[in-house]
C-alpha cells in the first residue's frame, strides 16, 4: 500500500480511486481504523455463522467509538460493533448471539489493536 502527499492531505493510493485521509474530505486515519475492525469483524461472523452452519437473509454493521478527548493524541478508547443480522431461522438466535462473543478473539485487526481498547460487538435480529 502507498500513501501520497496531494497538498495538505494524505491519501491511499487505490486502483479504483485514492481514499483521501482527512476527515473534512474523506475518512481519517481513526475512522479507518475503526472501518477495518467493523469490515473484519463482519468476515469473521459471518464464518462463524456459516460454521455452525446459521443461515442469513441480511447482515449490516454499524460502528461508534470513543477517543480520549483529555490526551493530546486523541486515542481509541472504545469501539462498538453492532450486527443487525436477519436470520432465516429465527430458533437460531441464540446460537447466532453466542457466536457474537467469539469474533473478538479471532479478528486479526482487533488482535493487532492496544489490548486498553474496550471492543464490544452486539447483535440486534431483525
Amino acid at each position: 500500500m502507498d500513501l501520497v502527499k496531494n497538498g495538505k492531505v494524505l491519501e491511499l493510493v487505490h486502483p479504483s480511486g485514492n481514499w483521501t485521509l482527512i476527515k473534512e474530505e474523506g475518512f481519517s486515519p481513526v475512522q479507518i481504523t475503526v472501518a477495518a475492525v467493523a469490515a473484519c469483524s463482519g468476515y469473521v461472523y459471518q464464518t462463524l455463522l456459516e460454521k455452525k452452519r446459521i443461515d442469513i437473509n441480511d447482515l449490516s454493521i454499524h460502528t461508534d467509538y470513543e477517543q480520549d478527548q483529555e490526551s493530546a493524541m486523541h486515542v481509541l478508547t472504545k469501539i462498538n460493533v453492532t450486527f443487525t443480522v436477519d436470520l432465516v431461522d429465527k430458533s437460531n438466535e441464540a446460537k447466532a448471539e453466542k457466536a457474537v462473543h467469539l469474533v473478538k478473539d479471532a479478528c486479526p485487526v482487533v488482535k493487532s489493536l492496544d489490548p486498553s481498547i474496550e471492543i464490544n460487538e452486539i447483535v440486534v435480529f431483525k
